[in-house]
């Protein structure tokens, strides 16, 4: 199938480079937040999944607002679009343009841990697992269908740097399957459960 990856974060990185190098699928654009200054000093730094794909042949694109490049997209033609750590939320123009599905790679076990750092309300909850949640997207937070999840018990040491690289390795696997079942007719369609959802707001310096 064709796919187009949406993503920001160091955690999507390993995705990208499988799709970078499957057989089986097409990776046919990139897209990413724009350059931004980092540090004291202020430097323009790009993304880590710019920074991945910038030597192969891929289209980047960076736009401020992802719903000002609908219609790059739409001339990307993908049969599904793969979201992992990307920083914003997909307006309705995007998740319509693909011919299969909009898939969104979240780093816990939804609904437990909605939001932008479920990584780390995982480590400060006492979570014994977390993993990564394959879920349909719609246009709530973390909110639509789940297709799969991939599992992995948290030791009583770890931090939340390790849990995240322990996430990114399991992540392609997680893809990978969810794909097969997407282009054989068996992919589940779990609603989550809103009752049961926890929410997992942006760190900020004071955390």
């Amino acid at each position: 199938m064709r796919v187009l990856f949406i993503g920001t974060g160091e955690i999507g990185v390993p995705v990208l480079r499988w799709l970078m190098g499957s057989r089986e699928h097409e990776l046919v654009g990139v897209v990413t937040q724009p350059d931004k200054p980092v540090g004291r000093e202020q430097r323009i730094e790009a993304p880590p999944i710019k920074i991945d794909a910038a030597g192969s042949n891929l289209p980047i694109l960076q736009p401020k607002r992802i719903k000002n490049a609908v219609e790059e997209i739409r001339a990307l033609k993908p049969d599904v679009i793969v979201v992992m750590a990307y920083g914003q939320i997909l307006p309705g123009t995007i998740l319509e343009i693909p011919r299969v599905a909009c898939l969104n790679l979240h780093a816990s076990l939804l609904p437990r841990h909605r939001g932008a750092a479920p990584i780390q309300a995982a480590i400060v909850g006492g979570d014994r697992e977390t993993g990564i949640s394959v879920m349909y997207m719609d246009e709530g937070l973390d909110t639509g269908d789940v297709l799969l999840q991939k599992r992995i018990e948290i030791g009583p040491e770890e931090t939340g740097g390790s849990v995240h690289d322990r996430l990114a390795e399991i992540a392609p696997a997680a893809l990978n399957d969810a794909l097969t079942q997407l282009e054989s007719g068996t992919a589940a369609r779990t609603p989550q459960d809103s009752s049961a959802a926890t929410y997992a707001t942006k760190l900020e310096r004071e955390h």
